[in-house]
């Protein structure tokens, strides 16, 4: 792997990171205020944490070859960035929280965008499995700092 492909990759880690630690904090967040206290928002971080790692396993599992739930999912659809598109005005509308970079006409868009498709389906496995990872292991520590 190049140094630029290198970059994009950490990138690409670095962004499916904190989508997962964004989703699980407010996840937690509302467990802990739903359930009433610090002790329940230590245990939802905790939980979550592990959920996580636990998806990060299963990821792995699914690149070594074993499909542990036994279902195959098909390959996504390749998105073609909003500036290259042909046909700009002739789209499905979508609310702004289920729109990603792909979907704005921005000069930053080409050099910052990374998505799986322009790695192997291995190396995408792999970033997945390091995002969940991470972001399991993430939530684990920020629960043992919490006070009681």
């Amino acid at each position: 792997m190049q140094k630029n492909e290198r970059k994009k990759y950490i990138r690409l880690i670095y962004s499916q990171t904190f989508r997962h630690l964004g989703v699980t904090l407010v996840l937690s967040l509302l467990l802990g205020s739903l359930l009433g206290g610090g002790v329940f928002l230590m245990n939802a971080l905790c939980a979550l944490g592990f959920v996580m790692i636990c998806w990060g396993w299963f990821t792995y599992l699914k690149m070594t070859g074993m499909n542990p739930f036994g279902r195959v999912f098909g390959r996504k659809k390749v998105r073609v960035p909003y500036i290259h598109r042909r046909f700009k005005e002739k789209r499905q509308h979508r609310p702004s929280f289920r729109m990603d970079s792909a979907d704005f006409d921005d000069d930053l868009t080409a050099e910052t965008m990374v998505s799986e498709e322009i790695f192997t389906e291995r190396q995408a496995a792999l970033a997945r499995m390091i995002a969940r990872m991470l972001c399991g292991a993430v939530l684990v520590l920020i629960s043992f700092f919490i006070p009681i």
